[in-house]
């Protein structure tokens, strides 16, 4: 497999994924300017196929519901149509959030270098590869699933390859752009992770050997602790510089996270407000199909799957963004609960005085995904928050 060096060959896979589909984001002037050029040739071809579709709509080529089902169908169409109006052009506008999320990253990768951590670039790369198949087999399967309950008998062919392709390109610049969030959702989590391996590899308490007892057992063992190696002080510098360094490369990781989810944050936006809106809709469609027999027997076996298909389609985007967002934030979180670990009176007054900076440094700088500030992206947007009083 190709071994990336660098943070730009590590994201080939997903830049490659965002220039097919219209929205990539180049680097040099040149490129550019062929990016734009490609975006918008995609989008006057896109434009140009939903107007044969609304023209063989009109024609009723594809096959007649009831009136909700119509408004359900319809409401999908055009919606598609605006979110790949709105989508391409934010692939432009969110150059200057990534280059600068960019070169965040590859300062925070410079000194992860210098604190011996592992870049993982094989294994992030990896991971994007495997996330881009799986959205192909998913988008493929996807088509299928709803082909043949999309036409009518007699239906010429290129006007299903016409329709098919007008459905389904919005739903590609989705899965695209949110496998390009998701991809560095990942890696702030993976990042906060090794960080806090690294903190935890200067605990000293166990669960045998907690603080509270190790405080107590001071009392027995007070002359000796004013007995200090040169070998302890020695190690007690090297926590203290280890220290200093991971809340720098917190609060950069911190930094670069809040770049890429302000340059996404307008197609997750879009993403988040449409699934919310079409889960809703579908979900009573399918009511209706299943409770009140608003179709017939035979038709609605035939009506209910590509229903299913979407609400499947649309739930699993929220599950799982929000579901990722919330456990990157919750890595990033757990550092405070480390270093208040490592706050001991047995420590150093420097090392203390970096573990109290860096609390303060925690509260002040949390690390939250939102969708441009609307709504947060974690657990709380799927099933609420419960706030709990004392009694």
């Amino acid at each position: 497999m190709f071994e990336p060096k660098t943070v730009h060959e590590m994201v080939t896979p997903v830049l490659m994924a965002n220039a097919i589909v219209g929205m990539g984001i180049w680097s040099s002037n040149r490129g550019k300017f062929l990016n734009i050029a490609y975006s918008l040739i995609c989008l006057v071809m896109y434009c140009v196929v939903m107007k044969l579709s609304i023209e063989y709509l009109g024609n009723h080529y594809l096959p007649k519901v009831t009136s909700l089902g119509n408004y359900t169908f319809y409401g999908i169409f055009y919606a598609n149509i605006c979110l790949t109006v709105c989508l391409i052009p934010c692939g432009w506008l969110r150059k200057k959030y990534m280059k600068a999320a960019i070169m965040r990253i590859a300062m925070c990768e410079k000194s992860l270098e210098q604190m011996g951590l592992e870049k993982n670039y094989r294994k992030l790369y990896r991971n994007q590869l495997i996330a881009l198949i799986f959205v192909a087999v998913i988008f493929i399967v996807f088509i299928v699933v709803n082909y043949d309950g999309m036409f009518v008998e007699g239906t010429p062919l290129h006007v299903k390859i016409i329709i098919t392709f007008a459905f389904n390109y919005p739903v590609g610049l989705l899965y695209v752009s949110d496998v390009s969030f998701l991809h560095w959702v990942s890696y702030a989590k993976i990042r906060f992770t090794q960080l806090n391996n690294l903190l935890r590899l200067m605990l000293t308490t166990t669960p045998d050997s907690p603080q509270h007892k190790r405080v107590l057992k001071m009392k027995d063992e007070w002359d000796k602790s004013f007995v200090a190696s040169t070998q302890e002080d020695s190690k007690s510098k090297n926590n203290t510089d280890t220290m200093r360094a991971v809340k720098q490369v917190h609060l950069e990781l911190i930094k670069s996270t809040r770049c890429t989810n302000d340059a996404f944050g307008i197609q997750i936006l879009f993403s988040m407000t449409v699934s919310f809106v079409f889960i809703t809709s579908l979900l009573y469609y399918a009511y209706k199909i299943f409770w009140q027999d608003i179709v017939s027997r035979e038709k609605s076996q035939k009506e209910i799957i590509p229903v299913i298909s979407w609400i499947l389609f649309y739930s699993s985007k929220v599950l799982i963004i929000n579901h990722m967002c919330a456990m990157a934030s919750v890595e990033a979180a757990n550092t405070g609960d480390i270093i208040c670990e490592l706050y001991e009176p047995t420590t150093s007054k420097e090392f203390r005085a970096e573990i109290r900076d860096f609390t303060l440094q925690l509260i002040q700088n949390p690390l939250t995904f939102t969708a441009c500030g609307f709504f947060n992206l974690d657990h709380t947007f799927i099933h609420g928050k419960r706030t709990q009083y004392a009694e």
